[in-house]
């Protein structure tokens, strides 16, 4: 089955099973797995191809999918987007030999492939080895070299590593850890070299203190912690990457880390900072740099009163009022007065009601401009915002 999975033969059989879902309006019919028991002769056979069918399918819309690759609908979450992979490779450029923990897909393994002299890259599942394996191939590399073991057991004993990227499991008995001394491989377990870069949960306990850690954004989403030891080049706090591979960055400075933004309970404009700011921890400090009070220490909303400068780390909001407490039915109100149209949004910080069903509820006006309605916990209470959306620069 290894040989299988590795094979180019796989990739038109998978084709062909997407096509086959695809007649059958995407859903895994009963006839569809008939269809593929009777024309493949094997139950086990038709099962691999139904997973990599809906695995790549799934890579296809996450915008993981590279021309010929096949993933398991696990590898497509669980894989670094090609952006990322391409950036975080710029860190081991030039290293004659790099060592690559958790293969998956082999996204990363391809990335550092482009700008290492050799890869060794270890995978435990035997499965996605195989998988990975003809992945890289069809990619066109022939310097990657995939090991299936478990780390640190696998890999060659004879080579020197220059740099060291691990991506380890995060879940332990098909339940999500958040401890790196968790992980599998644990985070004591990956080896040090000239460069060390580890993919870790945003908010994860990270008990090793030689790492810093980097933030990556991509949209408005926070896609990735990275860990770096000490001897990587000093990274930003965050980064926003784009397809083209610009990017803008940021570090709070030392004085910002050590203020503390002002409380606010009114203003003219609101700033919501990006996720990947958001889930550094130093929204405080981007608060105190946009000189922003805030409405509540512990609420990731900055208020001002001069319109903010323009920028991809955060979107701005122009307030219309301010309204004590949470009431759909004062929202039905302010929405019917102002006006506003069915692309009005509503979001939170610190409320446990679900906001796309609050909105579900409203009646918006046809045709109507959008606003955004924003509840936010103050203390032990809520206030309710009614703003509208200040343009912002597309990411980076």
């Amino acid at each position: 089955m290894t040989a299988y999975l590795g094979s180019d033969v796989i990739v038109h059989d998978v084709e062909q099973t997407i096509l086959r879902i695809g007649s059958e309006g995407g859903e895994v019919s009963a006839a569809v797995v008939d269809r593929l028991r009777s024309h493949h002769g094997s139950a086990e056979r038709a099962r691999i191809l139904v997973e990599l069918a809906l695995g790549t399918m799934r890579a296809r819309v996450l915008g993981k999918y590279r021309n010929g690759w096949l993933f398991t609908r696990r590898m497509a979450e669980q894989a670094t987007h090609p952006w990322i992979a391409r950036y975080h490779a710029g860190a081991y450029e030039g290293l004659p030999v790099v060592l690559d923990i958790c293969t998956g897909p082999g996204a990363d393994a391809a990335a550092l492939a482009e700008v290492a002299g050799r890869v060794v890259t270890i995978e435990a599942d035997a499965h996605v080895a195989g998988i990975a394996a003809g992945n890289l191939r069809r990619h066109g590399l022939s310097n990657v070299e995939v090991v299936c073991g478990r780390w640190p057991d696998a890999g060659p004993t004879n080579l020197h590593w220059d740099g060291v990227w691990a991506d380890p499991s995060r879940r332990s008995e098909g339940r999500r850890v958040f401890d790196a001394r968790q992980y599998e491989p644990p985070l004591s377990s990956i080896p040090q070299a000239t460069v060390v870069g580890v993919k870790a949960g945003p908010g994860d306990v990270i008990p090793e203190t030689s790492y810093g850690s980097e933030y990556i954004g991509i949209g408005s989403e926070c896609r990735e912690r990275i860990l770096w030891s000490a001897g990587a080049a000093e990274r930003p706090l965050v980064t926003l990457l784009s397809e083209e591979g610009a990017h803008t960055t940021w570090t709070p400075s030392e004085a910002s880390r050590s203020a503390q933004p002002p409380v606010a309970g009114s203003g003219a404009y609101l700033i919501e900072p990006h996720n990947a700011v958001i889930a550094s921890g130093a929204a405080s400090a981007y608060f105190v740099e946009q000189g922003a009070g805030v409405l509540d220490p512990k609420i990731g909303y900055g208020i001002l009163e001069h319109m903010p400068a323009a920028s991809p780390l955060h979107a701005a909001y122009r307030i219309e009022t301010i309204t004590s407490g949470v009431s759909p039915r004062r929202m039905q109100e302010e929405v019917r007065r102002r006006g506003w149209g069915g692309g009005t949004v509503i979001k939170k910080r610190g409320w446990d009601k679900d906001p796309e069903a609050v909105r579900r509820s409203l009646n918006f006006e046809p045709g109507g401009p959008s606003g955004v309605i924003i509840v936010a916990r103050v203390g032990t209470t809520h206030v309710t915002i009614y703003a509208t959306s200040v343009e912002r620069p597309e990411s980076p």
